[in-house]
């Protein structure tokens, strides 16, 4: 499990007693609030450093982590990975120059007669992908630029590159929507009363926002609010003034009228180990749209949350598998599989799994890897079977055949019939031809990359290296970047 992304801060995996113990009250005098019924409010929150003070291991990992640079400050030390020494992108007949001058980072685009350039202020992300924000010249307020640095392809692209949702996309158009208005409300920390705001504007937000009532907000973030740049501490423990003067840490809200079915504060120690409760913390930001298999699955990654909501094992937490606090917030295989076999534990054998599967585990037939991430494909957060009929009738990739990419459709059936005693719903099983040749020939983008990455996987790359390859002259640039990500892994994979 990836992703991606990116699992927001949500609470100590070790032992919850050892975050939720009071520090000592002659180093937290001076941050005595005078109440201690909210914990979503501007004046609530202290910053990761006041964290530290008691929780210095947690804070070290933090400090190295991926949530603390999902953004950044252009002036923090290390904040900017792309080259700005004159690096020149040449697209659609124009061209954008990457500058660094007297302390200050610029993107300059010109196309004819069309001429803008942006002075750089943040960041957004660091290690797969990095996005810049600016200011265009003579404008004030902060967008997000059109070319990002891709560490995989080898350095600058234009944003429809990386963005599938960009299939009509003109790089040297003036950008007018502010970056306030939508990357910071899931890649910085902010007052929790600014997101309940702006759920009332209309149903966004899958968090613990969907809860709470208040006044109407904006959609614009309040940036001079922002406790930091990135995701720190308080975007999932909240306000911790209260905390930090003595009283029990909450990740429920306190300070805003609670809906009908909101959880109640109860003690940290019962809140972080409830699922519902920790997965929406999750879910503020892992809940973002997708395109989706006829199931629901989506294909794209920051959609997590959703579909492990959606999926039949409703006791397993988000942390139960990834460590937010970590350098590297991607799940430990391991650790994921003893989550499956905790409930599961007459499947914790890996015999079960039958001849030929002994190097499978759970995450391969229950999670495959269906998910554009960001700069691989990572696992499907919608625990599923492979004997889902609808998937199955659909002729959409299951998971039995993105490893029997030679494999028929009624093979599979048949397989899934007599080896595993499913039974199954008449399906249209005549045809026999290859399901991963069929995925490579559809008629969407989503499963012909789905196929080209589960062929780069197999020992079978090679021999549809040139079915795959037509992706590279695919009319949606994001197509064909990834079309090349998987062939130079087809490629690696063959011996020289």
């Amino acid at each position: 499990m990836r992703a991606l992304a990116l699992l927001a801060c949500i609470g100590c995996t070790s032992s919850p007693a050892s975050t939720s113990a009071p520090p000592p009250a002659q180093r937290v005098a001076a941050r005595q609030p005078d109440r201690h019924d909210s914990n979503i409010a501007r004046a609530d929150y202290i910053g990761p450093n006041a964290c530290g003070e008691c929780h210095p291991d947690k804070l070290a990992d933090w400090s190295r982590s991926l949530h603390r640079v999902m953004n950044a400050r252009v002036d923090e030390p290390g904040a900017v990975i792309g080259d700005f020494r004159g690096a020149r992108v040449e697209v659609a007949g124009g061209d954008a120059v990457m500058t660094h001058e007297g302390g200050a980072y610029a993107m300059t685009l010109q196309q004819g007669a069309r001429h803008v350039r942006y002075r750089i202020t943040r960041t957004i992300g660091r290690r797969g992908l990095q996005e810049y924000v600016g200011i265009e010249d003579g404008q004030r307020d902060e967008v997000r630029l059109p070319f990002a640095w891709w560490p995989r392809r080898g350095g600058w692209v234009a944003q429809s590159t990386f963005d599938p949702w960009l299939e009509h996309f003109d790089p040297f158009a003036p950008v007018r929507e502010p970056w306030a208005e939508r990357c910071p409300w899931c890649h910085s920390t902010y007052p929790f009363a600014q997101r309940i705001a702006r759920a009332q504007l209309r149903p966004v937000g899958h968090g613990l926002e969907q809860y709470f009532g208040g006044e109407h907000g904006s959609e614009r973030l309040g940036v001079d609010e922002q406790v930091t740049t990135g995701i720190s501490c308080e975007s999932c423990h909240l306000g911790g003034r209260a905390h930090a003067a003595g009283q029990p840490i909450h990740f429920v809200p306190q300070g805003a009228e609670p809906r009908s079915g909101a959880p109640v504060p109860t003690s940290f120690a019962d809140e972080w180990r409830d699922p519902k409760i920790v997965n929406a913390v999750c879910a503020q930001c892992h809940s973002g749209p997708s395109p989706r298999l006829a199931d629901g699955t989506a294909l794209r990654n920051s959609s997590e949350a959703l579909d492990l909501a959606a999926s039949p094992c409703t006791g397993i937490r988000c942390i139960d598998c990834h460590d937010p606090h970590r350098a590297d917030s991607r799940a430990d295989e391991p650790r994921a599989v003893a989550a499956c076999t905790r409930c599961h534990a007459a499947q914790a054998d890996r015999a079960h799994a039958g001849a030929g599967h002994a190097t499978s585990s759970c995450l391969d037939c229950h999670m495959p890897k269906l998910v554009m991430g960001i700069d691989r494909y990572v696992r499907t957060h919608r625990i599923s079977s492979p004997t889902n009929a609808k998937l199955l009738a659909d002729g959409a990739p299951n998971a039995c055949n993105l490893c029997h990419l030679d494999r028929s459709l009624a093979w599979t059936v048949r397989e899934l019939r007599a080896g595993w005693d499913v039974k199954l719903p008449p399906l249209a099983t005549d045809d026999d031809d290859a399901l991963g040749t069929r995925y490579l020939a559809s008629k969407s983008p989503a499963i012909r990359l789905i196929a080209a990455h589960a062929y780069a996987r197999s020992p079978l790359g090679k021999y549809e290296l040139a079915a795959i390859e037509k992706g590279l002259a695919d009319k949606l640039a994001y197509v064909r970047a990834w079309t090349q990500f998987a062939i130079d892994d087809i490629k690696a994979r063959v011996p020289r």
